[in-house]
Formats: structure tokens, C-alpha cells, sequence
């Protein structure tokens, strides 16, 4: 099986240029997705590479699974 060392996709949609992290909106949906992360820990999430950490250690998950499951919500946001 061969890894992708950079996702195809990023949060640059999602992120508030004026301030660090992501937008208040973006983070209400990524809490509503993922239960167990904070919004201060999502609000500080600056990259694709760190949100995928915080769910794969939040959820103890592969890096694989993680990195499907951000895929699958960034791109299920952009439809």
C-alpha cells in the first residue's frame, strides 16, 4: 500500500488568515464531527498535518484512519 506523504487537500478554506487556527465555523463542525477535541484545541489548528495528529491521538487511531477521516470531513465540507 502506498502513502501519501501530503494529503491532496488542506484547511486553508477553513482558516482565518487575520488570526491563527481555524474559523469559529469550521471548528463548531469539526467539534460536531469529533466529539473528544475542545475548541481550544481545535481553534489552534493551523494545518491539515495537526489536525489529523489531534484526532488520531484524541481517538487512538492509525495516522491511516486519521488521515481518511480528516480527508473524508474536509472534503464532505467543500460539496
Amino acid at each position: 500500500m502506498c502513502m501519501r506523504k501530503h494529503p491532496m487537500f488542506d484547511l486553508e478554506h477553513y482558516q482565518d488568515h487575520g488570526d491563527p487556527g481555524l474559523m469559529p465555523f469550521a471548528v463548531q463542525g469539526a467539534q460536531a464531527t469529533w466529539l473528544r477535541l475542545t475548541a481550544a484545541e481545535l481553534s489552534g489548528v493551523r494545518t491539515t498535518s495537526e489536525l489529523i495528529e489531534r484526532v488520531e491521538e484524541r481517538y487512538s487511531l492509525s495516522h491511516e484512519q486519521a488521515i481518511r477521516d480528516v480527508e473524508f470531513w474536509v472534503l464532505d465540507k467543500q460539496l
